[in-house]
């Protein structure tokens, strides 16, 4: 009897690891060319890589801003991040094969999104050496409420949602209030906690002046806490609470190609 859940045992773990591997067969790149990029003054920096395709593309990105990219998680929420991973850049130019590609372009976006984003996640774990842990710490967050006015929200008539968020503006059809402190917890620089008992979807097109653009621009926008105030009726509240965090355990530089 020992003998023979022995070898169940064996098999149940042959079995998963053989389940493992052609999973991650069927979700990888296949090629990946990786080079250190000398950043030029004034020069742009961009990650192109759609949820459905098969590529995966970085010029002049931090280390730091692909792992933001690959685990979407903002980086303020990314724990004992060394020096290097912010201030040096890369040129990435991943590929899967035709199977993986055409793979991806069968499936709905939402599992197409999660498992591009766990190629992304194999690649640095692969090339960089890159391990993490996922933990929960108490730290500064906003809350956001509804100001005594009272909200200014509009009420979507939209089917489905729409999000273009971009350098001081958010335009929204058809997004909850939770998506709008998701979207915005990256312009605040903290985890926003949504408190304001709001349910359903709306129509939003908030504008402001980012903190480091702040005075260039006299007639421009008022700041981000101003912007959500005066044009929709929401406020953010300095709070603490738990928070999820990604902590890196180790990393190196990039194997060679």
């Amino acid at each position: 009897m020992k003998t023979l859940l022995s070898s169940f045992a064996l098999l149940v773990a042959c079995t998963m690891l053989a389940s493992a591997q052609a999973k991650e067969s069927q979700s990888a790149f296949d090629v990946a060319a990786i080079s250190l990029h000398d950043p030029a003054p004034h020069e742009r920096s961009h990650i192109v890589s759609s949820d459905k395709g098969g590529s995966f593309t970085t010029r002049n990105v931090s280390l730091l801003a692909i792992a933001q990219y690959a685990f979407m998680i903002p980086d303020s929420r990314i724990m004992n991040v060394p020096s290097w991973m912010k201030t040096e850049h890369f040129d990435i130019d991943a590929k899967s094969d035709d199977a993986v590609t055409e793979r991806l372009s069968k499936l709905d976006w939402d599992q197409a999104k999660q498992i591009k984003h766990e190629m992304i996640q194999s690649l640095l774990a692969d090339r960089f050496k890159l391990a993490v842990h996922r933990e929960t710490r108490v730290l500064p967050v906003y809350e956001l409420v509804v100001s005594k006015g009272g909200s200014k929200l509009s009420a979507s008539k939209a089917q489905g949602s729409m999000v273009n968020h971009g350098l001081g503006r958010l335009n929204a059809q058809g997004m909850t209030v939770a998506g709008i402190a998701q979207e915005l917890a990256s312009d605040a620089g903290r985890v926003i906690v949504d408190k304001t008992g709001l349910d359903g979807r709306f129509d939003i097109d908030l504008k402001w002046t980012p903190d480091d653009a702040a005075g260039q621009a006299a007639d421009g926008p008022p700041s981000l806490f101003t912007a959500l105030k005066e044009q929709i009726g929401l406020e953010l509240v300095p709070a603490k609470g738990p928070v999820e965090v990604l902590v890196i355990d180790h990393v190196e530089q990039p194997s060679a190609n």
